[in-house]
């Protein structure tokens, strides 16, 4: 695996055979770049047209070490060549990434070190400098709402040419790749995907049986969920011809959250991207926290055992939180650490950032308190009285509610928490992470849609008018209360499909579709003027000013359910998960920990978190024992 890090790690020596590597695995010889393909027609106004396209020149070689007190920008010499336009808004190893010549590209991207933003500029990069033609890109996300924020940015750094590169989850992938072939599949062109109602029917019927459940669906001309997956895959398996032709439509395929794939979509990368093809993969082994889906990191870590001479570049430049806050969270992951070296360099150096607060309750409702008293400190106009008490430090400025998040282990954790925002008249939004059909009263509309002709006008209008009717349907109640949909239930359910309709245009069929194949809910209103609550795994992906991490103890943080002890993997994951709580920090991070908490049922004592135990003391202030102190000298030896 070829490697390209940040100055400070080369050390005086050129990259050889005896050169460092992330994953322990040799470097191979220096892979040629290929040639770019030919000009098309319509390009970008970013593209230069040309008759003839020379190779793609090699990354250019990295500078020597610079002073730490000075920019990147000596890296950046000689790299004009390469990053002109587009590039020149990146910094110097996102450059790299962005601009490195074709085959296997690893790109481990670290939190708050611009991974969206490094993924969408390379393939504008690629579009828009070397002519690689837009329709030749495949993007694939996790989620609806990540692909929808690939698909805006492209469309901001290309323009309309953006229009004609694939964009969309797994999901849609197969469903892609399902309806093209839908006869070698032995489906109808007119099949759809089972719904919740479709299943259970199923279900009821087969029982325990799997093929006597599949072969009911498919008398109905259904497909399940799953099924977009398994069955584009097995098609791929059986058919050669059929894996060449895709290879040859999508040539350059980029994938966002590696370290999230499971068995059947790598097996479905596997069969769409040769062993030296144009994969660009992006992630971080150190954010995986999904393995109760499926996903293994395992995948990302043989990267370079399953793609030829594979390139690596490591982002480790951090421009979401303070300096204390990247200290904290390297060393609570290092203990099992995925990527060798772990560092997170902050771009912004403030020698008076907070440290991180951390806050020893004596019970739940003490704590529930105290991040009620210190929103109020952050929040409530900074009073003379706060400042002359010395609980806030003088040097805070205005917050709103809607910059701070509390953050928790498991769902039942949030209750004590809302109750004491309610009673100090603090809005809360809490975030929810599931899926719209999974949603009361979603499936009653979409069935409406699907089966009545007479509803008209645009899809958003149609949707209202199918959630009056389905309202009007269960007002009366049945004898046995079973059955129904609450009226407020279908009010919530069209309020939230409204925004996926009108994205959807009016294309019924995408709607149907796009709900079907786990268009996620998003409850979480950026603009609402509420603290927001929300699950650990939940805030992946998102960043406030301020974070409560609540909750620290042994037995959430790491999880431990009564009568079971987790193994090496398990608590390798929970530390995992709590590295990506803290990060989602930018200005203030608060810890906490109750002496006492209730679990299922059982009120027990509680000991602090062993996650806390490997971060240095010097790292945190003390809150609520001791008048605060900040002490300086060790915190800048610290940093």
């Amino acid at each position: 695996m070829i490697t390209l890090f940040d100055p400070d790690e080369l050390g005086g020596t050129a990259a050889g055979p005896q050169a460092e590597t992330l994953f322990d695995v040799p470097v191979p010889a220096q892979r040629a770049p290929e040639p770019a393909a030919r000009a098309k027609a319509r390009r970008p106004a970013a593209a230069k047209a040309e008759p003839k396209r020379k190779a793609a020149p090699p990354p250019p070689p990295i500078a020597p070490q610079p002073s730490p007190h000075e920019p990147f920008e000596p890296m950046l010499a000689g790299m004009e060549e390469v990053g002109t336009g587009l590039l020149d808004r990146l910094d110097a190893m996102q450059r790299v990434a962005a601009s490195a010549p074709g085959g296997p590209l690893l790109i481990v991207a670290g939190p708050g070190t611009g991974k969206t933003r490094t993924l969408t500029h390379r393939i504008a990069y690629l579009c828009a400098e070397l002519n690689v033609f837009p329709e030749r890109c495949l993007a694939i996300t996790f989620t609806r709402r990540a692909a929808e924020e690939l698909r805006h940015r492209l469309d901001g750094l290309l323009g309309p040419v953006a229009e004609d590169i694939t964009v969309g989850t797994f999901h849609s992938l197969g469903l892609t790749i399902l309806r093209e072939n839908a006869g070698t599949a032995g489906l109808p062109d007119d099949f759809r995907i089972a719904d919740d109602a479709d299943r259970a029917a199923a279900r009821d019927e087969a029982g325990d049986d799997q093929a006597g459940y599949t072969a009911l669906l498919r008398k109905r001309d259904l497909v399940d969920l799953d099924e977009l997956l398994t069955l584009p895959v097995e098609l791929l398996r059986a058919d050669p011809k059929l894996v060449d032709r895709y290879r040859d439509r999508w040539r350059w395929i980029f994938v966002d959250e590696y370290q999230d794939v499971d068995a059947i979509q790598y097996e479905l990368l596997r069969l769409l991207s040769p062993a030296d093809g144009n994969l660009c993969a992006i992630g971080d082994p150190d954010q995986a926290i999904y393995s109760f889906r499926g996903a293994d990191v395992g995948y990302f870590l043989r990267f370079s055992q399953d793609f030829t001479d594979a390139r690596l570049v490591r982002l480790n430049r951090n421009y979401r939180s303070s300096a204390p806050i990247l200290a904290a969270a390297v060393q609570a992951i290092a203990p099992s650490s995925l990527v060798r070296g772990r560092r997170l360099d902050p771009a912004r150096l403030d020698p008076e950032a907070p440290l991180v607060g951390r806050y020893a309750a004596a019970t739940v409702a003490d704590e529930a308190d105290f991040v009620v008293h210190t929103v109020d400190e952050l929040v409530g106009g900074l009073s003379h009285r706060s400042l002359d008490s010395g609980r806030i430090d003088g040097r805070s400025t205005n917050l709103s509610f809607s910059d701070i998040a509390v953050l928790y282990r498991t769902d039942s954790q949030a209750a004590p928490i809302v109750d004491a925002l309610a009673r100090a008249n603090v809005p809360v939004q809490k975030r929810s992470h599931d899926r719209l059909r999974d949603r009361p009263g979603v499936a009653a509309i979409a069935r409406e849609l699907r089966h009545a002709d007479g509803l008209g006008g645009g899809l958003p209008a149609r949707v209202r008018l199918a959630g009056q009717v389905v309202a009007d349907r269960f007002a009366a109640p049945t004898l046995d209360g079973s059955g129904t949909v609450r009226p407020e239930e279908v009010r919530a359910a069209v309020d939230l499909l409204t925004p996926l309709a009108r994205r959807c245009g009016d294309d019924l069929g995408l709607f149907l579709s796009q709900l079907a194949t786990g268009a996620e809910v998003d409850a979480l209103d950026p603009r609402a003027e509420a603290v927001t609550l929300l699950t650990l795994h939940a805030a992946k992906g998102l960043e406030f000013p301020v974070v409560f991490l609540v909750g620290c103890e042994d037995g959430l943080l790491p999880l431990r359910w009564p009568g079971t002890t987790p193994d090496d993997d398990a608590i390798a994951e929970e530390r995992r998960l709590f590295f990506v709580g803290l990060t989602r920090a930018q200005d203030r991070l608060y810890v906490s920990h109750a002496a006492r908490r209730s679990r299922h049922g059982t009120e027990r004592d509680c000991r602090p978190s062993p996650f806390l135990d490997v971060i240095d003391p010097g790292l945190f202030e003390r809150l609520g024992d001791t008048e605060p102190r900040r002490p300086k000298d060790r915190q800048l030896r610290l940093l």
